[in-house]
């Protein structure tokens, strides 16, 4: 039933787009907040906040599993994927900033578009368009692993109240904390995150990132941003033109047809592992 359910949600977010219609979050920063006013300890309101929700929807999963042939589960189950999956319009946000590139306006992506990826726009500011692109391109990596393979590994692995544990953990995450939050969220996101950079290097240029792949898996502590950004750029194989270094009209174009490269690379991604979860269940 979950490979089930997995379909259903991929179906129905293909065609509205996004999850925008299963994605309301108030209810979880209203907990959120009361939960640090009975608590002062970090950890004790990141357990309680992310754990208690996840609790609960894995009880009513149970009690429904066995009403009308499971049928009740598999509803509950799309719908707390849907709501796992990432916030906003992805493909709209990357053709945004396809456009930014394409006008050469990368002061316009460096405060819009980097800001809307959780980049952090208080650090000393990029002294280049190249360096505003590369950063900007790394977050789209991440942001495509985060909205749709971290939940989707969890739920497949261990159910649907998993993923929406990850979920409410990106919630609650700061991208430029410290803090328990950030740091149960670097375990989370470690296994998958490797085995999704393993998919680009398989359906990228594996020849350019197979080094850069090894890296990652050798280097534990490496953040899943680094993991995939390194692999990710590798696997996309694409070089700025001998011009591109001075003159932003070039490089806007070549980092446009980058990004579109890149955005090849994820929809191969999602597909090689849709692919295999299809062989899993099938023969095993």
């Amino acid at each position: 039933m979950t490979f089930l359910a997995l379909i259903i949600a991929l179906v129905l977010l293909q065609l509205w787009g996004s999850g925008d219609c299963a994605h309301r979050d108030n209810w979880f920063y209203n907990w959120r907040y009361r939960v640090g006013q009975w608590s002062t300890s970090p950890a004790i309101q990141l357990a309680a906040a992310v754990l208690a929700p996840a609790v609960l929807a894995q009880l009513l999963l149970n009690a429904l599993e066995p009403v009308l042939f499971g049928l009740l589960w598999i509803g509950l189950a799309v719908w707390l994927l849907l709501y796992s999956l990432g916030r906003g319009d992805f493909r709209g946000l990357m053709e945004r900033y396809r456009s930014q590139c394409r006008a050469a306006d990368f002061e316009g992506a460096y405060l819009g578009t980097l800001v809307e990826l959780g980049g952090d726009t208080r650090e000393p500011p990029l002294q280049s368009f190249a360096q505003v692109d590369d950063v900007i391109e790394c977050g789209f990596l991440y942001e495509g692993y985060q909205r749709w393979f971290a939940p989707v590994f969890y739920f497949v692995l261990f159910g649907p109240a998993a993923a929406l544990a990850y979920r409410l953990l990106q919630l609650c995450g700061d991208p430029h904390a410290t803090g328990p939050a950030a740091r149960v969220l670097f375990l989370a996101d470690w296994a998958p995150a490797r085995l999704l950079a393993l998919a680009f290097a398989l359906t990228g240029d594996f020849v350019a990132s197979r080094d850069d792949l090894l890296d990652s898996v050798l280097e534990v502590r490496a953040q899943a941003d680094q993991v995939l950004c390194q692999v990710g750029v590798a696997a996309v194989g694409s070089a700025p033109p001998p011009d591109a270094a001075v003159d932003e009209t070039a490089y806007g174009a070549w980092a446009a047809q980058r990004n579109r490269e890149t955005a090849g690379l994820l929809w191969r991604s999602a597909i090689c592992w849709v692919a295999v979860l299809a062989l899993l269940v099938l023969f095993l």
